[in-house]
């Protein structure tokens, strides 16, 4: 079955329905129940989304299990027509995770669209089912799947500036992201005192509006696309706008800003004036009347809209004093006699944009500006390009943000090199400064390693004393613009030029010569007319290299070309082959992909995979093949990590590649020959090279042990050096035949043992004890947190057939005690049986949790009587008096 074939199979199983079924279009007898969504039921209930009881009932206040989740979810995606493809071995592949896990037959096929859409991961299954009974879903899992789910077409980083609520300090940090892409989307909100309620239990009632509104936002955008083909700007006033709709229809319409908002797929709001002919874009229309319009495409935000985008200093006369975000370089400009201004995206004048810039000194006024360019003949009698300013969007930011290439990041300052310039930025953090990795947050410490991975890019937030609030980190550059990207020229003339990138031909036209600004490098940059370039090129002693910018209309605007390898390097300040290192996220169709970095690497058919001029190196391996790459890659439970050579085009050159980290069951240990084959979850085997004796981390058994068949079929967690070589082996599940089963639930005291979910297992000082709450690893510790009534815990573990717990994982879900000290990352309390020391989240998020301003200031509650608040985590999250 093809891809396409599993996602059409699922779909039409699901549909014939495993949840309550009996009332379709109906009027269900109890919706006074649930009176605020009765209209909404209804609705779902018309559209197939949500059926009702036989008895006739909806039962809006019934909670709903993980199971039904991700069936509905499923479900909505089904009939929203935004289904992904996922692999046809999906179903076959997660049977038998979902057979030990239990998942009932009915909902194995939502389990396995959301497994293969990676929409979630096996782990995730371990809270669906507890003794055979489906558990029910909290509003923040709920939100997590729909979330990621919706994240696959939309941005969830673009959606960070959501709004907040009360509560946010409870919400874990990995949902919160998806929360915030469901709220900014109209699909989620909060009570009526604005918290979310995170680990409250969902309800029927309420699903049925996530459903609706995630439903109504797929189908809308689906049946109402179009792409513009002509926009009339009446003075500035309104815009007459036509499209060609996707169905075949012609619509004319009337905008203004007064009367239609303009959005990223992520909810970001733009002035009508960013519209552009060529867009594809959504009408979501109220009734008969047109209330928004989405632009569908990719997004690299708001700067492809506009011709530049940067900060004001000063508006004097009939110029404005501009410096570019991305180059750092100020210019003078000066305003077009037709130019149109706005304020957030409002139609203003000249005279209000320059008060504000005036009112504003100690802030940031950030502009985005449409330009055109005219030659005009100076005193010299030469003729040169001259900008105007057309249009000119502002709005007043606390912040100020400019990207360029990473020089280095110490502890307290960074370093950078602002994009197409070769002007340097230093920074200094402010306190609380964050720090990312993408869209991950991270500390300064992973950026510092990161920077030593290899060339790196990096966007700064500064606040108003100029300290940088925000640093985000890549492996490639923030601007999407052609003028970032190096194309070899295949063909230049006054019709059109024509390059080369990538592996693909792209062709420019040149409308007129006189509408696009030639610049040639001579040791420096120089404005020359089109002949010129002409000349440059004709006469280059060296393949010609070009950088492009296209204007807001997707026009041509400017060109820049070098003669030759050498001068490309200086004057774009790249060299002829880049390095690149890191773990590896995908190698699909011949192309790799690294977790941190958007750019694609073109694998070649073939490499030299022996001595000498090895150009594929696979350490720790006993072979070195594509085929196997390829599989480590894209193998979940292996981390692949890479260091490659490729040349302008993006084409890897050579190869090196180890394994970081892995695991698996044991299939095969030679321990003398040093050789050690595991099966991972996927059904997949990899034979792999161990040290002489490698670690276990454990006196119980040594290595040459591990050969044994009572090994056989363990599960192992595996270390590996910086040669890729298995450094230890970590037995984590010795499941070979003793008949290991899986018990979770609450966990107490029963004299010497742990009480589990109401039943009683033996421990002892070879039980493997883990938690991300504290570090005490000592049975006899672990006992005496059992047995202090003053908290509360939970608990996962893994039982022989003689009811011995063999790993037992435990998370804090309460404590309520006398507080004693709070040092970084961790906090003492003191009940009456003990004192205990247990892990917090980050300073600034439990000082915001606490409503603290410094959260040293928790020290200041000693001996006083508090409750600790555990995330989902089992980290401290919030000290409640």
């Amino acid at each position: 079955m093809k891809q396409k074939g599993i996602a059409m199979a699922l779909a039409a199983a699901l549909v014939a329905g495993s949840l309550p079924m009996g009332v379709g279009a109906a009027q269900f007898s109890d919706l006074n129940e649930t009176a605020w969504a009765a209209k909404t039921i209804t609705e779902v209930a018309n559209k197939g989304l949500l059926s009702g009881y036989q008895d006739g009932t909806f039962r809006g206040k019934n909670g709903v299990t993980y199971c039904e989740t991700t069936t509905m979810l499923h479900n909505v995606l089904t009939k929203g027509n935004a289904l992904q493809n996922i692999p046809a071995t999906s179903f076959s592949m997660y049977q038998p995770v979902m057979n030990n896990y239990k998942i009932p037959q009915w909902a194995q096929y939502g389990v396995t669209y959301c497994l293969g859409a990676e929409i979630m991961t096996p782990v995730e299954l371990t809270k669906f089912m507890q003794n055979g009974k489906s558990m029910p879903a909290d509003r923040q899992s709920v939100a997590m799947l729909f979330g990621k789910a919706l994240a696959k077409k939309y941005d969830v980083y673009a959606a960070r500036d959501a709004k907040e609520y009360r509560d946010a300090g409870v919400i874990a940090k990995d949902a919160l992201p998806y929360i915030n892409l469901l709220t900014k989307l109209g699909i989620l909100s909060g009570d009526e005192n604005n918290k979310f309620n995170p680990y409250s239990q969902i309800t029927r009632a309420e699903m049925a509006v996530i459903m609706n509104k995630t439903f109504d936002l797929l189908t809308n955008e689906m049946s109402n696309t179009g792409k513009i083909t002509e926009i009339t700007n009446q003075d500035g006033k309104y815009y007459d706008v036509d499209v060609n709709m996707t169905s075949g229809e012609k619509k004319k319409i009337t905008i203004s800003d007064d009367t239609i908002s303009v959005l990223t797929k992520a909810g970001k709001e733009l002035p009508v004036s960013s519209l552009s002919v060529g867009d594809e874009v959504s009408l979501v229309f109220n009734g008969a009347l047109l209330e928004k319009i989405y632009l569908l495409g990719d997004e690299a935000g708001v700067q492809k809209k506009y011709d530049m985008t940067g900060y004001i200093s000063s508006i004097k006369n009939d110029e404005v004093r501009f410096e570019s975000e991305n180059t750092g370089e100020v210019e003078t400009y000066k305003f077009d006699s037709s130019c149109t201004f706005y304020q957030d995206g409002k139609k203003s004048t000249k005279a209000d944009v320059k008060k504000l810039v005036e009112e504003n000194s100690n802030r940031y006024v950030y502009a985005g500006l449409t330009t055109k360019t005219k030659q005009e003949r100076k005193d010299n009698g030469k003729l040169e390009n001259v900008t105007y300013i057309t249009a000119m969007d502002v709005r007043i930011q606390d912040e100020y943000t400019s990207a360029g290439k990473l020089q280095y990041i110490k502890d307290d300052t960074i370093c950078y090199k602002l994009t197409g310039s070769r002007n340097e930025q230093i920074v200094s953090f402010a306190k609380g400064c964050t720090f990312y990795i993408g869209e991950k947050e991270a500390s300064l410490k992973e950026l510092q390693k990161m920077a030593d991975s290899g060339d790196v890019y990096v966007k700064v937030s500064c606040g108003a004393d100029k300290k940088a609030t925000k640093v985000v980190m890549a492996e490639d550059t923030f601007t999407d613009t052609k003028k970032s990207v190096t194309y070899t020229v295949k063909a230049f003339t006054e019709d059109e030029i024509r390059v080369y990138h990538g592996g693909d031909t792209h062709t420019y036209e040149i409308a007129s010569t006189k509408d696009v600004s030639y610049y040639t490098w001579n040791g420096k940059w120089e404005s020359c007319e089109f002949q010129a370039a002409e000349r440059f090129y004709d006469y280059a002693d060296d393949t010609v290299y070009a950088r492009i910018n296209l204007n807001n209309k997707g026009k041509l605007s400017e060109i820049y070309l070098v003669d030759g390898t050498a001068q490309r390097e200086a004057a774009f300040d790249e060299a002829e082959e880049s390095e690149r290192k890191g773990t590896v996220a995908s190698i699909k169709d011949g192309k790799l992909k690294f977790e941190t970095s958007s750019i694609t690497y073109k694998l070649k058919e073939k490499y030299k995979t022996t001595s000498p001029n090895q150009t594929l190196i696979m350490n720790g391996a006993f072979t070195n093949s594509l085929t196997l790459l390829e599989r480590m890659a894209n193998c979940d439970d292996l981390t692949l990590y890479a260091e490659i050579k490729a040349n302008i085009d993006n084409e890897v050159t050579k190869i090196e590649t180890r394994l970081t980290d892995a695991k698996g069951r044991i299939v095969k240990y030679d321990y003398d020959e040093k050789e050690l084959t595991i099966q991972t979850e996927d059904g997949s085997e990899f034979r792999l090279e161990t040290k002489k004796n490698p670690e276990t981390g454990t006196k119980e058994y040594e290595a040459k042990d591990l050969g044994t068949t009572s090994y056989k079929g363990s599960e192992v967690r595996l270390s590996f050096d910086s040669n890729g070589i298995v450094n230890q082996i970590l037995v984590t599940d010795k499941s070979n035949g003793i008949g290991f089963t899986r018990v979770s639930g609450k966990a107490t005291a029963d004299g010497d043992n742990v009480k589990i979910d109401g039943k009683s297992y033996r421990m002892s000082s070879k039980t493997n004890i883990s938690s991300k709450s504290f570090n005490y690893d000592s049975v006899y510790t672990i006992r005496d947190l059992l047995a202090d009534s003053s908290l509360k815990l939970y608990a996962n573990a893994s039982v022989d057939d003689k009811d011995f717990v063999e790993n037992l994982s435990l998370k804090m879900q309460e404590a309520t005690g006398t507080f004693q000290e709070y040092d970084t990352g961790s906090v003492q309390i003191k009940t009456k049986d003990g004192e205990y020391v247990f892990h917090t989240v980050s300073k600034a998020e439990l000082a915001k949790a606490c409503g603290l301003d410094d959260v040293d200031q928790l020290n200041d509650w000693e001996g006083k009587q508090v409750t600790l608040v555990f995330n989902s985590d089992g980290i401290v999250s919030e000290v409640e008096k």
